[in-house]
């Protein structure tokens, strides 16, 4: 490692040990937020979780950074894209198993604390909503939807500011379970509960079953999202080992790792394939059915959260800055955007075809949204603390390093250099994106778990090394092994000292 590379290794390690001692001993309260809910926000502080054993953590953690140094080896260079894959895929399983193996250091466990989060009418709610006499119709339910919202306020308050698809989730799942006693037997038994427990309506055991599956799969799905993010890392680099390593940290950046079971960890998959999607038909002589598959992303997104335009647009800001620049035709945008755009659009008349009313519904949810969480908080006050959030929860040696090298791209913009490469515009586009997001106020608390669909883009940005000793850009195995080390012990240290 070159003596700049040293000296930066340094700053990392003290930058994250600081964040570690900060937030061991709770030496400053205010990187957790300023004030409590209602109406601010704040993460509480727990001396430390009565949990199980820090060894599965360990294992999984340890696992990650192994599959980093197996990057660099002699052996997985002889064939480095059946190993890219090969390490991609066994990272993938292990990130997820990374999620519950955190999960195992709170007091309840990893499988009973998921499913008392995903029954919470107040840390989910979806569950909550889909267990309604309401939802128990799934078209009905569509076409009353938005005059349902308001009344969800009190009784499933996240349910009453997002559109149905997770409310839709939960319900089709409920059904799953219902028409197969095996299924939900299996699930319970994973519990230690037996199907002949007495419980109090409207619970029974296969709602309680679709819970665990449910948290289980949106786990899964956000460890799935290493995928597209190799993507995009290797559209930046060219070299498939590198890529596969952004995808093995992914594993380890703590909001997708720690924020298990929530919607917005899973959004990150639909949102970083879209781009990847759409970064790849811009390349690609015959790329209608790529086009088409970002746009089905798309809607699925539309369909979980109506914040997923403004991180969709991030994306495609990305994916064209990585693509547009390096020989992809603008000849091509204008198609690949059309087709892109039947996704969505087909989502939307297929829904109002059974009678669902998207744009009011749409509406209501963000005037619930803006009169329960935005107004009440103070646009300056989170102008200064979500970046902050976000630097803990996108993982510190990511954001510093992200800092330092947008920092350099935006240089090299401003002077018209014409060396700047696909990485120096990928920097550009989604830190100008961020900040663009910062500034428009409609995120205030929380951006460490409702920005996680932003964090691929973020994370593929930093690793990104401008010049490799080659002249080229690429992702380094030490120092993605440098930061994959520093983040398992920031996983470990919120998880056990802040209750997320």
């Amino acid at each position: 490692m070159s003596a700049p590379g040293r000296r930066s290794s340094v700053f990392l390690t003290l930058a994250t040990l600081l964040v570690l001692a900060a937030i061991r001993f709770d030496a400053l309260p205010l990187l957790r937020g300023p004030a409590p809910y209602p109406p601010e926000w704040q993460w509480e502080y727990r001396p430390a979780a009565e949990g199980g054993s820090w060894l599965p953590c360990l294992a999984t953690g340890g696992g990650l950074l192994a599959l980093l140094a197996l990057s660099a080896s002699p052996w997985a260079r002889r064939r480095p894209t059946r190993t890219a894959a090969a390490i991609l895929g066994t990272g993938l399983l292990l990130g997820w198993g990374h999620q519950l193996a955190l999960l195992t250091l709170e007091p309840d466990g990893a499988l009973h604390t998921l499913l008392e989060r995903t029954l919470s009418r107040t840390i989910t709610s979806y569950h909550t909503a889909a267990l309604s006499a309401e939802a128990r119709d799934p078209i009905e339910f569509l076409r009353r939807h938005a005059d349902l919202l308001p009344g969800f306020r009190t009784s499933a308050k996240h349910a009453a500011t997002h559109p149905p698809g997770p409310v839709l989730f939960y319900r089709g799942l409920i059904a799953l379970c219902e028409a197969s006693p095996g299924l939900t037997r299996r699930t319970l038994a994973a519990l230690g509960e037996s199907p002949d427990r007495p419980l109090r309506p409207p619970q029974t055991p296969a709602t309680r079953a679709a819970a665990l599956l449910g948290a289980l799969l949106l786990g899964l799905v956000g460890a799935s999202t290493a995928v597209p993010v190799s993507a995009l890392a290797r559209r930046v680099t060219g070299d498939a080992l590198a890529a596969a390593r952004v995808g093995v940290v992914w594993g380890l950046v703590p909001g997708p790792a720690l924020m298990t079971p929530q919607f917005d960890q899973a959004l990150a998959l639909p949102v970083a394939a879209s781009a990847a999607l759409l970064a790849s038909a811009l390349t690609r002589d015959r790329p209608g059915g790529r086009a088409l598959l970002a746009g089905v992303c798309g809607a699925l997104a539309f369909s979980t959260s109506y914040g997923a335009a403004a991180f969709l647009a991030i994306g495609s800001a990305a994916a064209l800055s990585i693509t547009l620049g390096h020989g992809a035709p603008v000849s091509r945008l204008p198609m690949v955007v059309g087709l892109a755009s039947a996704g969505p659009a087909a989502g939307l008349a297929f829904s109002m075809l059974v009678g669902h009313e998207p744009l009011r519904s749409a509406l209501t949810a963000l005037a619930l949204h803006r009169e329960v969480y935005t107004r009440p908080r103070s646009y300056a006050l989170w102008l200064t603390f979500n970046p902050l959030d976000l630097a803990v929860f996108l993982g510190v040696p990511v954001a510093v390093l992200l800092a330092i090298r947008a920092g350099r791209s935006w240089s090299l913009t401003i002077r018209h250099d014409p060396g700047p490469g696909a990485g120096d515009r990928l920097r550009v586009v989604v830190t100008a994106g961020l900040a663009l997001l910062l500034l428009s106020g409609v995120t205030r608390g929380e951006v460490g778990r409702l920005w996680i669909p932003i964090m691929p883009f973020l994370l593929v940005a930093a690793l990104e090394e401008p010049r490799s000793a080659e002249g080229g850009p690429t992702i380094g195995w030490a120092h993605a092994l440098l930061v994959g080390a520093l983040l398992l012990p920031l996983d470990l240290a919120i998880r056990v000292h802040w209750r997320l």
